[in-house]
């Protein structure tokens, strides 16, 4: 696999995963990445693991590139100190989502992202969703039908909470997840 094709597959778990971030990682030592006879990179499934694991270890992990290097049984290791961030300053959330700072902007132009002060995962969840989008060269214009199933789902959420006997209170968010698996279901229908 080359360079490019090696990010492609590291933003899908990795968004900030770039082709200059892997060289700064090659020239700092991490990784060893064979070449072709032409200089070209040649990288294995085995290298792909190792720099996601490194991404994890300071994106998830918060382990510095020194804590990495000097301690390589960390890559090794399956059992790492695990950290949950609940909140996320901007300038965090977009690093930890691969946007830019143009990208967010953009969003926010076309009404699918407000600017906060705090961020929860759920929003990390949805950037790195955009993220997603943005590397496969799609842009919020793209996306116009999105505000019309939001409309619509948002509708049929209130009608379904309607329904229920006031004895019943159902957790919005758990109709929530369940409309959303029955969504996703029915995308995924003919495709597999």
């Amino acid at each position: 696999m080359n360079i490019g094709q090696v990010v492609k597959a590291l933003q899908i778990k990795h968004p900030s995963a770039s082709i200059s971030r892997i060289r700064f990682l090659e020239k700092e030592g991490l990784i060893n990445i064979k070449r072709s006879s032409g200089g070209t990179r040649k990288f294995t499934n085995k290298d792909i693991e190792k720099i996601s694991k490194i991404i994890d270890l300071q994106e998830n992990q918060f382990y510095s590139l020194k804590a990495i290097k000097n301690n390589p049984s960390l890559l090794k290791s399956s059992k790492t100190k695990s950290i949950k961030i609940n909140d996320y300053s901007l300038r965090d959330i977009l690093k930890q989502s691969g946007l830019s700072t143009e990208q967010f902007n953009e969003l926010i132009s076309y009404d699918f992202e407000i600017e906060k002060q705090i961020y929860k995962n759920e929003d990390l969840n949805r950037l790195k969703a955009w993220s997603y989008f943005y590397s496969l060269g799609l842009e919020p214009k793209n996306f116009s039908v999105l505000k019309s199933i939001n409309e619509r789902s948002n509708d049929f959420i209130e009608f379904i909470k309607s329904l229920l006997s006031s004895d019943f209170e159902e957790d919005e968010s758990l109709i929530i997840e369940n409309y959303t698996i029955l969504i996703r279901s029915y995308l995924l229908k003919d495709t597999s």
